[in-house]
């Protein structure tokens, strides 16, 4: 492989910084993970996902606290997480491993009193996708299937979310094997609730759209763009499959709260613009998300 002057740097080169910031988001995200394990979901006799999932299990099976089935299962998880992603990542990962092992030691005795399974389900489930989010946002890990997850989106792309799902679905068959079939459909409602949480924490709240306009007056709308919504947008090319004719095509990405500001920009201007707006889960550069290393 030939590598030129403007090659990457190393992973050891553009490390970030481990930041006060993010080990406080950090054990926050533990806090309330280990909270909605041990005060709703264990109560409950239900499960949640991942290796912490699995710790519940072997709990029920052995009586060992979860908390020290959860320690000794991380260990081969945190060596590829170190290897695979990144020094930084390892450490805010240890740190992450430590606090949620020492929280549910802590707070074996708490008892929320949900007592209603469907309700344990949707608010433990909810509680521990958003613990387990502000962990992922703040570029860590709490152990177990996160490091995991964060590998699979790192190398193949899938979301965070869609991987926990995915990897519980197994757990959940395991679980089968221990408890009854309502017990475990109760877990699943809980699961997925935690994985759609976890993306929309993970992601931030501004997910933003991107719209491709195809206006033959272009111009115009690109200038209300720019100057009215304060906005870049950008020309692309295109040539109409049927009259094979040339077209400038606006691309943008504006904020969710914009959006309608950009509709009203676009048909004042040409009422028969052709308008197609998509979902956009994350964006980086100037106006939205600096460009740095996720983990």
């Amino acid at each position: 492989m030939i590598l030129n002057k403007f090659s990457l740097k190393t992973d050891r080169q553009a490390e970030e910084p481990v930041t006060l910031k993010d080990i406080g988001g950090i054990l926050l995200g533990c806090f309330i993970l280990a909270a909605a394990i041990q005060g709703i979901l264990i109560p409950a006799q239900l499960l949640t996902g991942g290796v912490t999932g699995i710790a519940i299990i072997l709990n029920y099976l052995t009586s060992i606290d979860v908390w020290l089935w959860y320690m000794l299962l991380n260990i081969p998880i945190f060596i590829a997480g170190y290897r695979l992603v990144s020094h930084r990542f390892a450490i805010y990962s240890l740190i992450g491993t430590f606090a949620l092992t020492a929280f549910l030691a802590l707070l074996k005795p708490v008892n929320l009193g949900i007592e209603e399974t469907i309700l344990a389900a949707i608010f433990g489930g909810t509680m521990g996708g958003i613990g387990t989010g502000i962990i992922f946002h703040s570029k860590g890990s709490s152990g177990g299937l996160d490091i995991i997850a964060v590998i699979i989106k790192r190398y193949w792309g899938y979301n965070i979310g869609q991987t926990f799902f995915a990897a519980n679905l197994l757990v959940i068959s395991l679980f089968l094997l221990l408890s009854s079939l309502e017990l475990a459909l109760f877990s699943v409602i809980g699961i997925y609730v935690s994985s759609r949480m976890v993306d929309l924490v993970e992601s931030g709240l501004n997910i933003s759209r991107t719209a491709m306009i195809i206006s033959k007056q272009h111009e115009e709308i690109a200038y209300g763009i720019l100057h009215n919504l304060q906005r870049g947008c950008t020309y692309l090319s295109g040539t109409g499959a049927y009259s094979s004719k040339e077209e400038k095509i606006i691309m943008t990405t504006v904020g969710k709260t914009q959006l309608p500001r950009l509709k009203e920009i676009v048909f004042q201007i040409d009422s028969q613009a052709f308008l197609i707006i998509n979902e956009t889960i994350e964006v980086f550069g100037k106006g939205f998300k600096p460009s740095g290393r996720e983990y």
